[in-house]
């Protein structure tokens, strides 16, 4: 985005959260050494495209190849401002020819003019700045042109030519610098001398402290359409006890949250309610014209649908088992393993990473998984259709799930590790998150993401599959409540789940990298 920094802009962009210890900052600044606003712009989009490059490079190099890059990146925009000079002067040398055509002068000076101020324009306009512009003997020949053409026309014409001199760029008129309007400032204006309760002013208080806490407390004029959806997509993230209970933790911990400890995400009602607090402050803006629209208007709201969650496509799946992990956190092995659960199980993350060796075990020969309550922790599945049993997937078993066991270790995923006030699928579930937005994968898809997918699967599959099979399996309350359902759910047979398991194919019985 564009600041205004004493006379000049500049161009200022964050640093995803994800990504600042890779580039080692926080904000990224750059002078566009412009008064002149079009100017600004039109440089700041070339520093947009070269950041956004450096953005998507950044998870698979080093930070020393990320400041390398940058200096690259530094050194290629002090290029396009030489051009832009280069330009200037050319366009300075032709004004200069054209007005000694206007004047009557003699052949043989008339022809010194023009060659002299003609090649001044050919050596400028094939100069490569990497080289030429560093080469002292082209400094020194344009100066001797520059010096000739002035002299030639000053001497034969020092009346008319006089106004030569005037071909230098007239300095750009020194821009009127607007005060800040800082969100804060803007919504306490408004709340001012309001006739409402103090209840409704300290709920529009925090909706506000919610947006600076996503993205600092911005200028209103520069809070546009696609900031405020990053900050809908954000809000529809967090849980839904934000703010109830592990104060201090940032915006991204709140969001890994939702994985790790399985939990419920803020409703589309209640983020239309933060939207509906903020808005009314920009009616006020747009009415005295210091913004031209209200960007907190016309977004639609399912409010009859509590968390927005969907399944992976093949071209995501095929994305992420093509990809290289780099997470230095959780090894590649961990990380595999846990992916093929995910995809060939339906289980939860909390689920996954809380199994222990001795909930493996065969049933009527079907190897299985047992979910069930863990006494000694208090761990126990998220609700009771959770306690149940999930054969194993042939799949998963040539994949070599059963190599995960140690006989001295407890847990199938030893590497994972909690305390009293960290889940054991926490740390997965942050680097998990880095992992799929380094790649490219969209925000809407996520590790919980793979218990629709293998639900959707399995109801899309031309087979005689009953529903309460599918719920069974996936720890689902049964999709239909009839008496029957809900005291003979628990005599399914184990056969019949093991056959529900196995009608779950992926496209080239998709395995991920060990």
């Amino acid at each position: 985005m564009l600041r205004l920094v004493g006379s000049h802009y500049h161009f200022r962009r964050v640093v995803p959260a994800l990504l600042r210890d890779i580039v080692g900052k926080r904000e990224l600044w750059f002078s566009l050494r412009t008064a002149n606003r079009l100017k600004a712009k039109a440089r700041a989009s070339y520093l947009y495209g070269q950041t956004s490059i450096l953005f998507r490079k950044a998870p698979d190099i080093t930070p020393d190849e990320v400041a390398q890059l940058l200096n690259e990146q530094a050194e290629a925009y002090e290029l396009i401002l030489k051009s832009e000079r280069k330009g200037h002067e050319l366009e300075k040398a032709e004004i200069l020819l054209q007005r000694v055509q206007d004047y009557s002068v003699s052949q043989d000076q008339f022809s010194r003019l023009k060659d002299a101020t003609q090649e001044l324009m050919t050596i400028m306009d094939k100069m490569t700045f990497q080289s030429s512009m560093k080469d002292k003997a082209y400094q020194e020949r344009i100066s001797d042109l520059k010096e000739t053409i002035s002299t030639l026309a000053q001497n034969r014409l020092p009346s008319p030519m006089a106004g030569v001199q005037e071909v230098r760029a007239e300095p750009a008129p020194k821009p009127i610098r607007k005060a800040k309007l800082p969100i804060s400032v803007v919504m306490a204006k408004h709340l001012d001398g309001k006739k409402v309760s103090p209840h409704t002013i300290q709920n529009a208080k925090k909706s506000m402290a919610l947006f600076v806490s996503c993205f600092g407390d911005m200028d209103v004029r520069d809070i546009n359409g696609n900031v405020v959806g990053d900050f809908r997509d954000a809000l529809l993230s967090m849980p839904s006890v934000h703010g109830k209970s592990r104060k201090g933790l940032s915006i991204q911990e709140e969001i890994d949250r939702v994985l790790s400890e399985e939990l419920d995400t803020l409703s589309p009602k209640t983020v239309k309610n933060h939207f509906s607090k903020i808005s009314p402050a920009w009616g006020d803006l747009v009415r005295r014209e210091v913004v031209p629209r209200n960007p907190w208007q016309g977004w639609d709201f399912d409010t009859t649908q509590k968390v927005i969650r969907r399944a992976w496509s093949d071209d995501e799946l095929k994305l992420l088992m093509q990809s290289r992990w780099n997470r230095n956190a959780i090894s590649q092995k961990t990380y595999s393993g846990i992916v093929m659960m995910g995809m060939y199980t339906g289980m939860r993350l909390g689920e996954i990473a809380n199994l222990r060796n001795e909930d493996i075990t065969e049933i009527n020969g079907i190897p299985c998984f047992l979910l069930r309550e863990h006494p000694e922790t208090g761990w126990k599945p998220k609700t009771s259709a959770g306690i149940r049993i999930v054969p194993i997937h042939s799949c998963l078993m040539k994949f070599g799930i059963m190599n995960f066991m140690k006989g001295n270790e407890k847990y199938l995923f030893s590497e994972l590790k909690g305390t009293d006030t960290r889940s054991r699928g926490q740390t997965f579930a942050n680097e998990f998150s880095k992992h799929k937005t380094a790649i490219g994968l969209p925000l809407a898809v996520t590790f919980h993401g793979f218990r629709h997918t293998v639900s959707t699967k399995l109801r899309n599959v031309k087979a005689d599959i009953r529903e309460i099979w599918i719920d069974a399996l996936l720890g689902h309350e049964a999709s239909h409540k009839s008496m029957g359902t809900l005291n003979y759910t628990s005599g399914i047979d184990i056969e019949n789940l093991h056959s529900v398991v196995e009608c779950l194919r992926y496209e080239n019985n998709m395995e991920i990298k060990k």
